[in-house]
């Protein structure tokens, strides 16, 4: 169960001030699609459904996933996006010579399109992003692209102008192996956390409803991009995640709305945000909570919802 996934961060430098709105998520999102579609649609009134280009079509493969089939030929609602935005906390108004950064988890034939995402963000800089772009607001250039979490390699820059490739491209990896002694583990939800619980959102995290959006995003990333469905006990790991409690919560519900341009109106990315503490036998969980603090896990993840930190403590039992 592996998954080729590497991350990129792009660097950059605003060239005119910039008016952001409080989570870019939406913005940068927005923005690389319409980029990307630009620069990679050869028919521009096509569908991408229904187009004989779709499989060599750099913006229909990264984001037109409305239908797809697996392996056994069933067909499923859409394949997952095969990127994960990370959009940083900046906001409010920018000048210009301000920099910024954001990253894009990339999986699979995502990384071999990477050179087409570069000249999408290069594209996105001349037109700008934000409130204002029809009048030279929120114009960037790019400086430069690093590669990896922790000690970065640097991969492009702006001077030389070329687009290095990496020599080995690394792979998240589930690991089914339970950590015993664990009987804490605290979260934290770094962007809104957008879960359904019988087609509903939910405004409290009872640890089995995370269980269960985490199951099925290691699910659907696996079954897409990864060595097909893991082999999982998920019945029976969701009734004992049903025994964990809840120790200590200060989450609350965090109001976010977007301009939707394809259904002309605004639509929400609110979601739970904050800190949340279970208490139980928890080691048979670790690897899925770790799995998803990689990939984010709930609605909305290329918007950059969903992103999670876990902390939690193995107590070692001696003999």
């Amino acid at each position: 169960m592996t998954i080729k996934a590497q991350k990129y961060t792009f660097h950059c430098r605003f060239k005119t001030q910039a008016r952001l709105p409080g989570f870019l998520g939406s913005t940068l999102r927005g923005a690389l699609g319409w980029a990307l579609k630009k620069t990679s649609c050869a028919l521009r009134r096509q569908q991408c459904n229904g187009c004989l280009l779709r499989e060599q079509c750099a913006y229909a493969w990264i984001f037109a996933t409305e239908q797809y089939r697996v392996g056994t030929g069933r067909t499923v609602n859409a394949r997952p996006h095969p990127f994960v935005l990370h959009p940083g906390t900046m906001r409010g108004v920018q000048e210009a010579g301000h920099t910024f950064s954001f990253s894009l988890l990339l999986f699979d034939r995502a990384i071999e399109l990477l050179p087409h995402i570069v000249y999408a963000v290069q594209l996105m800089g001349e037109s700008g992003i934000g409130t204002g772009r029809r009048q030279g607001l929120g114009r960037f250039v790019l400086r430069k692209i690093t590669a990896g979490q922790g000690k970065k390699e640097i991969i492009y820059q702006s001077e030389e102008a070329v687009l290095h490739q990496l020599k080995t491209i690394p792979k998240i990896q589930l690991d089914n192996k339970a950590m015993n002694g664990v009987q804490s583990v605290k979260v934290l939800m770094q962007t809104p956390l957008r879960v359904k619980q019988r087609n509903t959102l939910q405004r409290r995290l009872d640890f089995h409803i995370l269980i269960r959006a985490a199951f099925r995003r290691v699910a659907a990333l696996e079954d897409a991009y990864g060595n097909g469905e893991p082999d999982i006990d998920y019945q029976g790991m969701v009734k004992r995640a049903e025994l964990v409690a809840t120790r200590q919560s200060d989450i609350h519900w965090q109001q976010i709305n977007r301009w939707s341009n394809r259904q002309r109106a605004k639509t929400s990315l609110s979601g739970l945000i904050g800190t949340i503490a279970y208490t139980g036998s928890l080691g048979e969980f670790i690897p899925i909570l770790r799995y998803c603090e990689q990939v984010n896990v709930g609605k909305q993840t290329v918007f950059g919802l969903g992103r999670i930190h876990i902390e939690y403590h193995q107590e070692v039992c001696n003999g």
